[in-house]
């Protein structure tokens, strides 16, 4: 692989989007179609974090070849971010999609909460450059427990997004290599 300087990238602005479930990714990822739909304020420190679990190997023997084979056992992965503004469509992504919404105007919070299933979409800018995670399908959910660290920042939710197969795909999530903002 040879050295590419402008393949490097440095997030100057991005955006986390919801869609339908199998909702296409648009081909301009800068102004999304109508389907998609900002989440909200998000944190300036925290942007992204990918985790994942499973993926262990194994490794399978014979009497004659004691490393004959490996085998992978399957890998989920999650993506994860703080979400930094409280309306309802934002709490009811922290605390469930099944999250009641009272007479009185508060937002009761179930026993046994339900994730938003939906496309999700986050888009980061670079100068002149835009880089992307896409998942037709995902869950998402409290990713961690509330905190509100003082009285100088900004609360948070944070949230989790566990992108999930497709219809036919034979991938969760899909990546966008870094490419110029103009389609």
């Amino acid at each position: 692989m040879a050295l590419n300087n402008a393949a490097t990238l440095v997030v100057n602005d991005g955006n986390y989007l919801t869609a339908p479930e199998g909702t296409a990714l648009p081909a301009d990822l800068t102004a999304p179609e109508v389907d998609w739909e900002n989440v909200g304020h998000t944190s300036l420190e925290e942007i992204l974090a990918l985790s994942s679990e499973g993926g262990e190997q194994t490794v399978l023997g014979t009497l004659q070849a004691k490393s004959l084979r490996t085998t992978y056992s399957p890998r989920t992965e999650a993506m994860t971010f703080t979400l930094q503004q409280f309306d309802r469509a934002a709490l009811k992504l922290y605390f469930g999609s099944n999250a009641v919404e009272n007479a009185d105007g508060t937002l009761g919070v179930p026993q046994t909460p339900q994730p938003t299933r939906c496309a999700f979409l986050a888009v980061f800018i670079d100068a002149s450059n835009v880089f992307a995670f896409y998942a037709p399908s995902a869950e998402i959910l409290r990713g961690d427990d509330l905190s509100v660290p003082d009285a100088e920042s900004l609360a948070g939710l944070p949230l989790s997004v566990t992108p999930l197969v497709y219809g036919g795909n034979t991938w969760a999530y899909a990546v966008t290599p870094l490419g110029d903002v103009t389609p």
